[in-house]
């Protein structure tokens, strides 16, 4: 996303425009520690100190007077890594910066207020909001005394007017969770920045400093601009068997060596025909990793059991390299009618599983893995407003197999949660390289014809066509 300059405003009501591009998606990282120095005759204090995160960067917003001076400023710092155009925050990471004024002449200040605010937009004949957050917080205010030693105790009253030069520093603690008073709903998080092209909502965060004067015909001042959210939710730890896999980069423990770390669907029944002149009946049982929540830009380690009594049909259906399984996106808006968004975002890559040794003579293992974009948007639940993934099975695509069912939709899916942030432990390791397939016919066809598509742009994609970049 290219740089670009901070909009402009103009005195006495200056409102950011809202951004015309997207803002971008980012899986931040936990740091990994800084590795040894190299052995060197240099002295330590002569070496420079490499931050293991970048500086923030400062997003200003001015109101000038009349002869082109600032007289109101707001500075933000937000992580570079996640905003150039518009300032950017991750959950549990407190709002800063400052407030500056250059007043030239006394001036009947009565208050200044930050306000803080999440909104539910919603496209259509006119646009319509919802705003499921908001928050107030006091920079300063005749109760808190001294402009230049500010007291939060509210104790003293400040009755002169502010002349001169004001700096406050500035720190908001956003909640993780909303309260019952607000339209998310009580104990959901605050959901993740959402704004996509054709969707028909979006979820957007503002913060607003106001400027409050004494007398009737004395005008407020106000600033107003954008900002993003960034959700830093986490899996929870997966099996010791899994994390040692990951630790010593070997292969991930099957579901009979580790069962303890898989969650096994129920089994479906898969009837076809095969090589187009005998009928066959096949169980199929998929499994997933626990926990059922992973990290975007990763995998979702899976496994599939194939049982019939027709052993070259085992053989044909134990030769697929994808298919079978999918990730699916739900979108959903119920504010001010209902909308949904429901569509493939991930295929499964399947290579022989290692337990196909001791499989018995009318079954076959495999093992795979979905990969996860690293823009998937993580799963997010405010009253009106859902973005929820679940796995879907289908009946597999092999080469001579032509199954009853075709494009009749999953034959059982499992919800699954999508997260920013890496779970406690070693990273995961993905086995194979990201899949840039589309989906097979009976399945596109299937959430094409779906009540639930987008309403634009049918052509279904599993991959942005910047591959797994953020």
């Amino acid at each position: 996303m290219s740089e670009a300059a901070p909009p402009s405003y103009h005195p006495r009501s200056s409102v950011a425009s809202r951004p015309v591009s997207v803002l971008p998606t980012y899986t931040l990282e936990e740091e990994a520690p800084a590795p040894p120095p190299a052995a060197t005759s240099e002295p330590a204090a002569a070496r420079p100190n490499i931050p293991l995160t970048p500086a923030p960067k400062e997003f200003i917003y001015e109101i000038k007077n009349i002869r082109g001076k600032p007289m109101i400023t707001l500075t933000l710092l937000g992580d570079p890594r996640l905003g150039r155009s518009v300032p950017a925050f991750t959950e549990g990471a407190n709002i800063t910066g400052s407030v500056k004024l250059n007043l030239k002449s006394p001036d009947p200040i009565e208050s200044i207020v930050i306000f803080v605010r999440g909104d539910l937009v919603t496209a259509g004949d006119e646009e319509q909001r919802l705003n499921f957050f908001r928050m107030r917080k006091y920079v300063w205010r005749p109760a808190m005394g001294d402009p230049r030693a500010p007291s939060e105790d509210g104790t003293a009253n400040w009755e002169e007017k502010l002349h001169g030069e004001y700096h406050w520093p500035l720190s908001l603690k956003l909640p993780e969770r909303l309260e019952a008073s607000q339209g998310g709903g009580e104990g959901n998080r605050l959901p993740h920045t959402f704004a996509e092209r054709f969707s028909r909502a979006c979820t957007e965060y503002y913060l607003e400093l106001r400027i409050n004067r004494r007398g009737r015909f004395r005008s407020d001042d106000r600033l107003m601009t954008q900002f993003g959210f960034f959700s830093m939710q986490q899996p929870g730890r997966p099996s010791l068997l899994r994390q040692l896999a990951y630790e010593t980069n070997a292969p991930v423990p099957t579901p009979l060596s580790d069962p303890e770390g898989w969650h096994a669907l129920a089994p479906v029944q898969i009837r076809g025909m095969i090589f187009g002149e005998r009928s066959v009946d096949t169980k199929c049982t998929v499994f997933l990793a626990k926990p059922l929540c992973y990290t975007r830009g990763t995998t979702i380690p899976c496994a599939m059991t194939i049982e019939t009594a027709d052993t070259q049909a085992a053989d044909v259906l134990a030769a697929i390299t994808s298919s079978a399984l999918y990730l699916q996106r739900c979108v959903t808006c119920t504010f001010k009618g209902t909308a949904t968004d429901f569509s493939p975002c991930g295929q499964a890559t399947w290579w022989p599983s290692p337990d196909g040794a001791a499989a018995q003579r009318h079954q076959r293992h495999l093992m795979g893995e979905i990969h996860l974009r690293k823009d998937l948007h993580p799963s997010t639940a405010i009253k009106p407003f859902r973005v929820e993934y679940a796995v879907a099975v289908f009946p597999p695509a092999a080469v001579a197999f032509k199954p009853a069912m075709a494009g009749s939709g999953p034959l059982c899916t499992q919800p699954v949660e999508i997260v920013t942030r890496f779970a406690p432990g070693p990273r995961p390791i993905a086995a194979t390289p990201p899949a840039y397939e589309s989906p097979d016919a009976a399945v596109n066809r299937h959430y094409e014809l779906s009540e639930a598509a987008p309403r634009i742009g049918l052509g279904i994609k599993l991959w942005s066509s910047g591959g797994v970049g953020g």
